[in-house]
C-alpha cells in the first residue's frame, strides 16, 4: 500500500532557500534540485500501480537525478539500477553504490546514438529482465514538469509578482514547469533559458563533447517546451566556471557550475532592466565540484582559463551559428521546429520530376520552382507520388510546419537535414518528399543497410522523422505515403521483406495512422531519448 508520508521523508530537502542578490534579483537556491521531480514521479507511479513495494527501479544517469533517485530508493526500500558512462565523476560514483544502487557503466558506444542509445539499449535489458521494474524516464515523462508546481507556489508567497525567471536547461523539467505554472497568473513573464555551445537543445550542432554536466544535451527531451521561452543564452565552460566562482565571492552561495550560468544571465537581465524583479534558479551545491570547479589546477586545465569575460552576451541571427562566447538569441516563444525551419524557409515548392527520380533515390537531377505560399488546397484528382531528394533540398520542404504538441516527437527538418550531411552514409540514406499534383505535402527519411538502426531487422528498410505538413493533415496523406513507400521497395529493393518504424508510446495520432495504413505492432520495444518507442512493421513478403 502506497505510503504518502513515508514517501515525503524528504521533502524539506525540496525546497530551495529563496536569498535577495541584489534588490530586485533572487536566487533559489536548492540543496539539490532534482529531489523534487524524482519524489513526485516515483510518488505517482505508486499510485498508479507502476512501481510496487519494493519493486526495482531502473534509470540511464551520470548526474544529480540518479542521486535523488539513490536517497529515495534507499529511504523506502527500493532497489535501484542506473546505467551511466564514462561522464559519472567517481566521487558521485562511490557515493551512489554506498547509497545502495547497482550502477552500470557502458563504455561502447551504439552503432546509431552513441552512448546516449547504448546506455538506453542496457536498459531496456534491464527493463525487460526484471520483473515489475519501473523506469521514471526524467526527460519524456510529463510529471516531471509537474511537481514544479510547489516550487512556483513557494516563489509567488516569498517574492510576489515575478517579472523574469532565469535557469539552466537540461531535461526541460524545471524551467518548462515552472513557468508553465508562473504565467497561470504572470502571462507577460519573461522566461530565459541557459545553455551552452555544443548543446542541441536549442539548435547547436551536435557531434562536439559537452563539458558542462546538467547544462545541455546531445538529444531534445519531450519535457523541453520551447515554446515557454522568450530568450535563450549560451555560455562556455569558462564563464559558467568564473560566474560560479562569483557567486560564491560576492553572496557566500557555494553552487554547482549550473547555478553560476543562470546567475551570469539573471544578473545581467537584471542589470538592464532595472525594477523588473528576477528569479534565477541555482540546482544544486557545490560539493559535487570541489576537486574540479573549486579547484585551480583543475582549472587551469580547462582552455581559455583563466580569461577575462564580457559585461554583455554577443546578439546571434540563428541559435544554429557557431558560438565561442556568451551568446543570446531572441526565441520568442517559438517551437524548435519553427526557428530552425525558418532558417531555410523558402516557399512551397511545384516539383516537376522525372520518372526516374521517382525510382532512383541517386537521381541528382532537380527543378524546383517557387509557388504562391498563400494557398494550401490539394487537387485531390492528382496523384499521390515519391519525389526523392537530396541532402541538401531542404528548402523544398521547409513549409511543412506541425503543430506544436507533434513537434515533441519528431526532429526538426533542419536538424534533420543537417544530419545527413554529416553522415557518411549517403548510399544508405533515402530523404523523400510526398507530393499530390504540384504540390510537397509530406517528407519522410528510408534507412537501409548500414544506415539501420540497431532495433530494425536485416531485411527491412526503416522509417524516420515522417511528417504530414499541419495543412494537410486530415487528408489519407499518411496512408497514401505507407503504400508507395511499399510499392518502392516492391520494385526496388528485392532483399527487403518489410517496411519498420519506432513510434512513441505517447504518440497517439501517429500509433491509429499507422495501424490504419498497413503497420502492425510487433511486440517489440526499445528505449528511445524521448521515453517508450514501440517497434511497427508494414510486412512486404505476402505482397511479392
Amino acid at each position: 500500500m502506497f505510503n504518502r508520508i513515508l514517501m515525503r521523508n524528504l521533502e524539506d530537502f525540496e525546497n530551495p532557500r529563496i536569498v535577495k542578490l541584489t534588490d530586485d534579483l533572487y536566487g533559489a537556491s536548492f540543496f539539490l534540485m532534482k529531489l523534487l521531480p524524482a519524489r513526485y514521479m516515483l510518488e505517482r507511479a505508486s499510485e498508479q500501480g507502476l512501481l510496487s513495494p519494493g519493486a526495482t527501479i531502473c534509470e540511464s544517469s551520470s548526474g544529480t537525478f540518479g542521486l535523488a533517485l539513490a536517497m529515495l530508493a534507499v529511504q523506502y526500500g527500493y532497489k535501484l539500477i542506473l546505467v551511466s558512462d564514462w561522464a559519472l565523476d567517481r566521487h558521485l560514483h562511490k557515493r551512489l553504490l554506498e547509497l545502495g544502487a547497482q550502477v552500470e557503466i557502458v563504455d561502447r558506444p551504439a552503432r546509431v546514438g552513441g552512448l546516449q542509445q547504448a546506455r538506453l539499449n542496457r536498459l531496456a535489458k534491464y527493463l525487460q529482465e526484471v520483473p515489475g521494474s519501473y523506469w521514471p524516464s526524467q526527460y519524456s515523462n510529463t510529471d516531471n514538469p509537474l511537481s514544479y508546481g510547489k516550487f512556483a507556489e513557494l516563489l509567488i508567497r516569498r517574492v510576489g509578482k515575478i517579472d523574469c525567471l532565469v535557469g539552466p536547461v537540461g531535461s526541460g523539467g524545471s524551467m518548462c514547469g515552472t513557468t508553465t505554472f508562473l504565467r497561470t497568473l504572470f502571462p507577460e513573464l519573461h522566461a530565459v533559458g541557459v545553455d551552452t555551445p555544443n548543446s542541441v537543445l536549442f539548435g547547436q550542432h551536435s557531434g562536439k563533447p559537452i563539458p558542462l554536466s546538467g547544462l545541455g544535451g546531445a538529444f531534445v527531451p519531450s519535457n523541453v517546451d520551447h515554446t515557454q521561452f522568450d530568450e535563450v543564452h549560451w555560455l562556455t565552460p569558462v564563464e559558467v566556471f568564473h560566474s560560479t566562482h562569483r557567486l560564491h565571492r560576492h553572496h557566500g552561495l557555494f553552487m554547482g557550475p549550473t547555478s553560476g550560468a543562470a546567475y551570469r544571465v539573471a544578473n545581467w537581465w537584471s542589470r538592464k532592466n532595472g525594477g523588473k524583479k528576477v528569479v534565477a534558479i541555482f540546482p544544486d551545491e557545490g560539493h559535487r565540484y570541489v576537486e574540479t570547479v573549486y579547484d585551480e589546477n583543475w582549472l587551469s586545465s580547462v582552455p581559455g582559463w583563466p580569461a577575462s569575460v564580457s559585461r554583455d552576451p554577443v546578439i546571434v541571427e540563428a541559435p544554429t551559428q557557431e558560438m565561442t562566447v556568451w551568446s543570446t538569441y531572441a526565441w520568442r516563444r517559438r517551437t524548435l521546429d519553427q526557428v530552425l525551419s525558418s532558417l531555410i524557409e523558402q516557399p512551397p515548392m511545384i516539383l516537376h520530376a522525372s520518372p526516374q527520380q521517382l525510382a532512383d533515390p541517386g537521381s541528382p537531377e532537380r527543378n524546383l520552382n517557387a509557388q504562391n505560399k498563400s494557398t494550401t488546397v490539394i487537387d485531390e484528382t492528382r496523384p499521390t507520388r515519391l519525389i526523392f531528394l537530396t541532402r541538401f533540398d531542404s528548402g523544398s520542404v521547409a513549409h511543412l510546419r506541425l503543430k506544436p504538441e507533434q513537434t515533441q516527437f519528431v526532429d526538426p527538418l533542419y536538424a534533420v537535414f543537417r544530419d545527413l550531411q554529416d553522415s557518411s552514409l549517403h548510399e544508405d540514406e533515402h530523404p523523400c518528399s510526398l507530393a499530390v499534383g504540384d504540390k510537397i505535402v509530406g517528407f519522410f527519411v528510408l534507412r537501409e543497410r548500414a544506415a539501420l538502426p540497431e532495433w530494425a531487422l536485416l531485411d527491412a528498410i526503416t522509417v524516420h522523422s515522417f511528417r504530414i505538413g499541419q495543412p494537410y493533415q486530415g487528408n489519407g496523406y499518411g496512408k497514401a505515403a505507407s503504400g508507395l513507400m511499399a510499392n518502392w521497395v516492391l520494385s526496388n529493393r528485392q532483399y527487403a521483406n518489410r517496411l519498420m518504424l519506432a513510434v512513441n508510446r505517447r504518440n497517439a495520432l501517429a500509433r491509429r495512422t499507422y495501424l490504419n495504413s498497413g503497420f502492425r505492432e510487433t511486440g517489440v520495444n526499445y528505449c528511445g531519448p524521448t521515453g517508450h518507442q514501440d517497434i511497427f512493421e508494414y510486412k512486404l513478403r505476402e505482397l511479392r
